[in-house]
């Protein structure tokens, strides 16, 4: 798991006397590295999710230290750690108050305490941490490309909890963005982490192929949907111009369920991006599962030409619409009455049309008809 303010902290006191005295509801904050700071200009430094630590040189009143602070939080920081004694001897409790009011855990470290000490102490241990993520991380990517060799990754899998009898459900996040890629990764990869340090679950997150995905033993659909859920919640509370579509896996046991769960939440993932859905399920998916186990997707180009590709045509040659009141037809249980209502046009119009499709397909619209037509729409929504 990614280190939290609250895990870096955990013996900080004890170690280096180091104290919180504001921000406690941000304890859960992902970080991503610790710089000391002293330039009141902080933003060319930081990039997001960093703790920050200063001596108070050159912050010479309140309003200063309040620029400063401010400054932090707009950059997403997550955490400052203050060396008072010589520069700052006491915090202002304006400065407590706003690190409360936007959860910026604030803590205070003796002068007589080296900062060198602590920054490389949390230093490494963010390194160490990152490095088991990764290897987490690519054990998982290569259980889910290669499963025959599993037992070449189950030993990096079980040091981190995931075991062989556990079961395993896999979501995976489609992010669209008009920030640039590395921005959005960032944003996407601290706001789930905010989500795994609240939800009392373990599972292990990265991004594949642009998607984000992740795998979570010990949870089915309904955990991963709310995960999913507080996840959009996070993200796209603090950045209006995102969006995400979601495909969650059902939840099956053992390692090849991570590998068949993966593949099964992409089909997922596609069927929600096709209905502009926030998030679908694979059992969700209905007649889709059959389309998007069809390899050989000439197959269902064969099946559409031979059927509605015929009225398609017919449309786009003569400017008629055949094509929506077949299908509006269809999706309202053949009623006449119900098409001339959501069309606006009078009964007898949709009869002539209705002849008029029978002849250009050469059917009857019986059940059987009617059933291969409406498997075409879906084909054409598919490919």
């Amino acid at each position: 798991m990614s280190i939290t303010v609250s895990k870096l902290c955990a013996n900080a006191q004890a170690n280096y006397v180091m104290k919180l005295i504001a921000g406690k509801a941000g304890l859960n904050n992902y970080v991503r590295w610790v710089h000391l700071i002293e330039n009141a200009d902080v933003s060319p430094f930081l990039h997001g999710n960093e703790m920050v630590f200063i001596t108070g040189v050159g912050i010479n009143s309140e309003s200063h230290l309040m620029s400063f602070v401010e400054e932090l939080t707009a950059k997403r920081c997550s955490a400052l750690v203050i060396n008072t004694g010589k520069y700052i001897k006491s915090i202002p409790e304006s400065v407590k108050d706003f690190c409360d009011i936007n959860s910026l855990p604030l803590f205070t470290v003796p002068w007589e305490v080296r900062l060198i000490d602590i920054t490389y102490d949390f230093c490494h241990r963010i390194v160490t941490g990152e490095e088991i993520e990764t290897a987490l991380a690519t054990a998982l990517r290569n259980l889910i490309f290669s499963p025959e060799n599993e037992s070449g990754y189950k030993p990096t899998l079980e040091r981190r909890g995931y075991y062989q009898a556990m079961d395993y459900c896999i979501g995976i996040c489609s992010i669209k963005s008009t920030l640039s890629e590395e921005d959005m990764k960032k944003a996407a990869l601290a706001d789930m982490q905010k989500v795994l340090n609240t939800c009392g679950k373990q599972f292990s997150f990265f991004f594949q192929d642009k998607n984000l995905v992740l795998v979570c033993p010990d949870c089915n659909e309904q955990d991963v949907r709310q995960l999913l859920s507080a996840f959009d919640s996070i993200l796209t509370s603090r950045n209006s111009d995102i969006s995400i579509t979601c495909g969650i896996s059902p939840s099956k046991q053992g390692y090849k369920a991570i590998s068949d769960g993966y593949r099964k939440a992409v089909m997922a993932l596609r069927v929600a991006s096709l209905h502009g859905s926030k998030c679908t399920g694979y059992s969700d998916m209905g007649i889709y599962k059959l389309l998007v186990h069809i390899k050989d997707t000439s197959v269902l180009h064969e099946i559409y030409d031979e059927t509605l590709g015929v009225l398609e045509e017919f449309d786009n040659t003569n400017g008629t619409d055949y094509m929506d009141t077949l299908r509006c037809y269809l999706e309202n249980d053949s009623s006449v009455q119900e098409v001339a209502r959501i069309m606006f046009v009078h009964r007898n119009t949709v009869n002539y049309k209705l002849r008029r499709i029978k002849e250009i397909l050469g059917c009857e619209l019986n059940y059987e008809d009617k059933l291969r037509l409406m498997l075409s729409f879906f084909i054409k929504e598919f490919l």
